[in-house]
């Protein structure tokens, strides 16, 4: 596993800091430079955020073999990259080994995943999309502007969760797992957005059954670490006839349900035993969650407090008398 976060007063040492790429920046504004680059590389999974005070234009050859996603958090001005205007909106999706040239404004911050092709099947797959489509092939890709900027911050909220404790990660299969889970998760979110209209014959009773087969599965097996391919062969349905039910019935993917219903189940140990019999960390290490400061984060995005905040069973107790 790879995790650094370095300052640069130089353009050029800027893009050479980033792993596996092969470009040179030029310094188009004026003024002393000054950047960023934070950056974390483990199981196949290249992700980085990178920020600059000035105007820059890079050229080179993206990574080989592998797919280029990038996401614009913000800037003084417009993005450019191959020749297209990235408005509010868009996003980056570029296949490796290409020629590119890219334009980033004064003060820009964008973060970027850099993925395999096997990865990239298995997402296309979940959303349901086909990347032969031409769609695909355009490398800046609009979808709503809130899905946009809601990926680009997960992304940079992923990256920040190991630059804050790397040696949580370091050894640890499971969270680097959850890791690559979570991060393909945003990926499927990205594509979705350009699911054709579904041909698909399977009536809404049949979607409604193998959303609830994946639910049973989920509570049946606390511990496990949820895969979208394993668990479709289990189920020996296609992972888009997976994410088309899911969309159909509760109108999510399957990777949030999964997330949201395991919170749920948590939420439901913390509000039923006391602080001295069952910790927060242990109780989210049964519902599968192996990093805690990750778990924190998604249990405060799902019910607005954090778990340390929600009444165990004795503070209950206590109000109630």
């Amino acid at each position: 596993m790879f995790v650094h976060h370095q300052f640069f007063d130089d353009a050029d040492q800027h893009a050479a800091a980033l792993r596996g790429w092969d470009q040179r920046y030029d310094q188009i504004g004026p003024g002393a430079f000054r950047s960023a680059v934070k950056q974390i590389e483990l199981n196949g999974v290249h992700l980085f955020h990178e920020s600059a005070n000035l105007r820059v234009v890079q050229r080179g050859y993206l990574p080989p073999d592998q797919m280029t996603f990038g996401v614009p958090l913000t800037g003084a001005g417009s993005f450019t990259f191959g020749g297209a205007r990235i408005d509010r909106g868009a996003f980056v999706m570029a296949p490796g080994g290409e020629p590119f040239e890219f334009h980033s404004p004064d003060e820009m911050s964008l973060v970027g995943v850099v993925i395999g092709s096997d990865m990239l099947q298995g997402i296309a797959d979940c959303a349901g999309v086909d990347l032969t489509d031409a769609l695909f092939r355009r490398t800046v890709v609009d979808i709503p502007n809130a899905a946009c900027a809601r990926a680009g911050l997960q992304i940079a909220a992923l990256l920040e969760s190991v630059l804050a404790q790397p040696d949580a990660f370091a050894d640890d299969a499971r969270a680097q797992h959850a890791l690559r889970s979570r991060v393909g998760e945003v990926l499927v979110d990205l594509l979705a957005y350009h699911v054709p209209a579904s041909t698909n014959r399977l009536t809404h009773a049949c979607q409604s059954d193998i959303v609830r087969r994946i639910h049973d599965f989920v509570i049946e097996h606390p511990e496990e670490p949820f895969d979208i391919q394993s668990l479709c062969t289990q189920l020996r349905v296609s992972r888009r006839t997976v994410q088309n039910s899911f969309q159909a019935v509760v109108q999510t993917n399957p990777l949030t349900y999964v997330r949201s219903l395991r919170l749920s189940q948590v939420r439901r140990l913390l509000l039923d035993t006391r602080q001295a019999d069952l910790s927060v960390s242990d109780a989210a290490a049964q519902w599968g969650f192996v990093h805690l400061g990750h778990f924190a984060n998604a249990y405060k995005a799902q019910f607005g407090e954090l778990p340390s905040q929600t009444a165990r069973r004795s503070s209950r107790v206590l109000v109630a008398r």
